[in-house]
């Protein structure tokens, strides 16, 4: 199981990477079209001193000023990309600095046993899951300000296109308004702002509430309150459930769910059902480099000393059945 999580781990970190190299590659090749412009404009430059067509006010030539003020604002674009580049690759140096920590700890936690090192584990991710939920509110005003640039470099040209660049500003806003609502989603993925103020019920009713609003889904609910004195214990059975409804969402191609989550006997009963397509979930978690959230969730379960049983057949859907014991309720 330590393995999978580790392997599970290395893959996070490999995409990171990735994702990081990528972004230096656009960076170079941001840095090279500067080079670019540069020269341009220097020899652009020096042809006008020559002639002396800069130092006299009446020899402008006004194509070649256009021209250069045109090459100015690409630059000063470029630049803007490049400083939005480089605030992702600092993200993404914290993460892999972070994930590096995270697997030198879970290899050297090998001596560990029980619910502690279960425990261990959990909080480690958690942790990073908060620091990145940081992270995102640092960064998201530079992102924004980079669409606002572009905002505002569109409206310069108003006056040659009114029409072409009014069309263009409502694109651009457009986009502004999806980047902002993507940001608060993925905070709320990360950190789901009311599971720290109101509870593990209000984080499901709002989890509902925005799946309904983004699928078609009829989604019901049967959701009491749980309690543990162990927050992570909590944060994770919310991480196991919200996994199961998105996968009901995005896969199986239904129109009605059924969500209970119920806590008997301090033992916590999770029940997912929708009537969408069938799958073979044991088939699923064997092919290699697909579904990767199920194994995530069944990792997470079998951290809790939790089980799992999911019943799929054609035309009645998928119904899923988690049950997770609780320490030390309250």
């Amino acid at each position: 199981m330590t393995d999978k999580l580790c392997e599970s781990l290395k893959e996070m970190y490999d995409s990171f990477l990735k994702e990081k190299q990528s972004l230096e590659d656009n960076v170079e090749r941001n840095i090279c079209l500067i080079e670019q412009i540069d020269n341009y404009l220097n020899a652009l430059s020096e042809k006008e001193e020559n002639s002396y067509k800069y130092f006299s006010p009446r020899n402008i030539n006004s194509v070649e000023k256009e021209d250069i003020r045109k090459k100015n604002m690409e630059k000063k674009n470029i630049e803007n990309e490049n400083q939005y580049y480089n605030k992702k690759i600092e993200v993404l140096d914290n993460r892999i600095n972070t994930l590096s920590s995270v697997l030198n700890c879970i290899e050297k936690s090998t001596e560990k046993e029980g619910i502690n090192k279960k425990l261990y584990v959990l909080d480690i991710q958690e942790k990073e899951r908060q620091r990145i939920a940081r992270d995102l509110h640092d960064t998201s005003l530079q992102n924004l300000a980079h669409l606002v640039h572009k905002i505002e470099l569109s409206s310069m040209y108003i006056d040659k296109d009114p029409i072409k660049a009014k069309l263009e500003l409502l694109t651009v806003n457009k986009s502004l308004k999806s980047t902002i609502q993507e940001i608060r989603n993925t905070v709320f993925d990360l950190r789901p702002m009311s599971f720290d103020d109101l509870g593990l019920k209000e984080s499901f009713e709002r989890l509902i509430i925005r799946l309904k609003e983004n699928s078609d889904f009829n989604i019901e609910s049967d959701i009491d309150e749980i309690k543990d004195s162990d927050s992570l214990i909590l944060m994770t059975i919310f991480r196991i459930a919200e996994e199961c409804l998105n996968n009901s969402v995005k896969h199986s191609e239904g129109k009605n769910i059924f969500f209970s989550l119920k806590n008997r006997n301090d033992v916590c009963y999770i029940q997912i059902k929708d009537d969408g397509k069938s799958f073979n979930y044991k088939e699923a978690l064997s092919v290699k480099d697909r579904h990767f959230g199920l194994t995530i969730l069944k990792e997470r379960i079998d951290l809790l000393s939790g089980e799992i049983n999911i019943e799929s057949e054609p035309d009645k859907g998928t119904a899923i059945s988690i049950t997770i014991p609780l320490t030390n309720n309250e």
